[in-house]
């Protein structure tokens, strides 16, 4: 009895989130320690765009075992850090890495199209520019979200997050201001941030999308595709 009084205090649950925001980013930034470890040996420069990019290909099955971990987390309010996102990271590895390069190809176009234009005072065509980049990565939002979710192609993935993009302009400014507050946070307070706020990002993300899945989870369910919640 008083064992679970005191899995019930708001301390208990606190101290739980604490430790799955912490484990499920520890994770991930182990999937990415070859980005981390070029960002350390290579100084940030235009010049090693592309040395960036391809050491962020391994990023793509860890950004789905992220929204999966903390996707299942809003909807269960309990996970097992590492059983969860290793096995997300496992069973998506394959998709995710053909999406992931999809997206990364299209960014990374996008970022030397916007130094271009920025570098020769085309104020305009920037302003086009970093819109067109906001929007890829909006989309990229609700492509990772779904793949947490759903069993769906890289073409299907790719048409049904634009769809989503469009349908859910709210959602999507909302975001938007995530991202602009994790960027903050995450220049102003690197060495304390980096601890959990890649994880609890994601999780915001997935909370905001969670009523959109719900419903694709029905036209899902009508369709035959496979559910990962189980």
């Amino acid at each position: 009895m008083n064992n679970k009084q005191s899995t019930d205090t708001l301390l208990y649950k606190i101290t739980q989130y604490i430790y799955y925001f912490f484990m499920t980013n520890l994770y991930f930034l182990l999937s990415n320690i070859l980005i981390l470890g070029v960002l350390i040996l290579f100084p940030v420069s235009i010049s090693n765009l592309l040395i960036y990019a391809a050491a962020m290909i391994p990023t793509g099955p860890s950004l789905t075992a992220l929204f999966y971990s903390m996707g299942k987390l809003h909807r269960e309010k309990s996970i097992n850090p590492t059983t969860d996102y290793w096995r997300a990271y496992k069973n998506n590895f394959k998709e995710s890495t053909k999406y992931w390069a999809v997206l990364l190809i299209v960014l990374l176009i996008l970022s030397v199209d916007i130094l271009f234009v920025l570098n020769n005072g085309w104020i305009i065509l920037t302003v086009i520019s970093v819109i067109a980049f906001l929007l890829v990565l909006l989309s990229g939002v609700y492509a990772f979200s779904i793949l947490a979710r759903f069993e769906v192609t890289v073409r299907n993935l790719i048409i049904f997050s634009i769809i989503l993009l469009y349908q859910n302009k709210r959602n999507s400014l909302s975001i938007i201001s995530i991202l602009f507050a994790f960027s903050v946070i995450l220049y102003g307070f690197f060495t304390y941030a980096v601890l959990m706020l890649f994880s609890i990002t994601v999780y915001y993300f997935m909370r905001g999308t969670h009523p959109i899945l719900e419903k694709l989870k029905v036209q899902f369910a009508n369709t035959g595709r496979t559910d990962h919640e189980t």
